[in-house]
């Protein structure tokens, strides 16, 4: 598959998935100008974009009936990782691979190109499980702290474990000794922002208590400020989200998390 094609599919499984608000989103007023202006930027045919986006549609909330047919292997695997990223997370790759004209060049481009170009057999619309992609903010905020704990070795001391691929509710676990701890690293692009808990980091947050530490790297782009929330489950008050993709987040409003980082652990 061409490179072009490759972005397109993500976006067009966007733009399904976020319908009319999708466009919006882009800063496009319609979805007819949407598909003309991603066209230009990718080097593929409006219509393509289209058709690709009407091959999701059965597989999401929208007016549309789409093409009811058995998705082929590289739109099976597109929509298997996606429909567990959030809403957030999603957009911000979008963006992505639409501004940035060095995307090609980049460790999320690599992760795409590897994820649909993989060989693997398909049957009856199943596939063997895909690796989480993670949007470029959060990228670059998770490398800042593996740089700053090196240095520092805060929150804790101890062995570093990369746990970010596994899925399971955390994105690093520090042993010490016979203790655990878990560390979930989050990104603001800015000095303010809300921050989106996967339901599993949430809950992971819940129960593991003063083990577990949110990680909020601000000005990500400029200036990094890293501040850790130890037991943050005890500190923040986020808002259930249920999606209609059928999965489960917790948001934390940015007066929550501002405040919370006011306080000392």
């Amino acid at each position: 598959m061409k490179p072009q094609n490759e972005l397109a599919l993500i976006v067009a499984y966007y733009l399904s998935r976020f319908d009319k608000q999708g466009y919006s989103l882009l800063g496009y007023k319609s979805f007819t100008d949407a598909t003309k202006g991603i066209g230009l930027i990718l080097s593929v045919k409006p219509r393509t974009i289209q058709g690709m986006r009407d091959e999701f549609d059965p597989y999401n909330q929208n007016d549309r009936v789409g093409w009811e047919r058995e998705l082929r292997g590289s739109r099976l695997k597109v929509l298997k990782t996606f429909q567990e990223t959030d809403d957030i997370t999603l957009l911000e790759i979008v963006k992505e691979i639409l501004n940035n004209k060095e995307f090609k060049t980049t460790e999320e481009y690599h992760d795409v190109h590897a994820l649909l170009s993989e060989k693997e057999e398909v049957t009856k619309g199943k596939v063997s499980p895909i690796f989480i992609l993670r949007g470029p903010t959060g990228k670059a905020a998770e490398a800042f702290f593996l740089d700053y704990f090196k240095n520092k070795a805060l929150p804790v001391s101890g062995k570093i474990i990369d746990s970010r691929d596994l899925g399971c509710g955390y994105d690093f676990e520090i042993q010490n000794g016979e203790q655990s701890y878990f560390v979930e690293v989050k990104g603001l692009a800015s000095t303010d922002g809300g921050i989106l808990f996967t339901n599993k980091e949430w809950q992971t947050a819940v129960n593991s208590q003063d083990n577990y530490f949110l990680v909020v790297v601000r000005n990500i782009s400029s200036n990094p400020e890293i501040t850790f929330i130890k037991n943050p489950a005890s500190k923040l008050t986020p808002k259930k989200n249920i999606y209609t993709t059928v999965q489960l987040n917790w948001s934390v409003s940015q007066k929550d998390v501002k405040k919370a980082l006011n306080q000392k652990s």
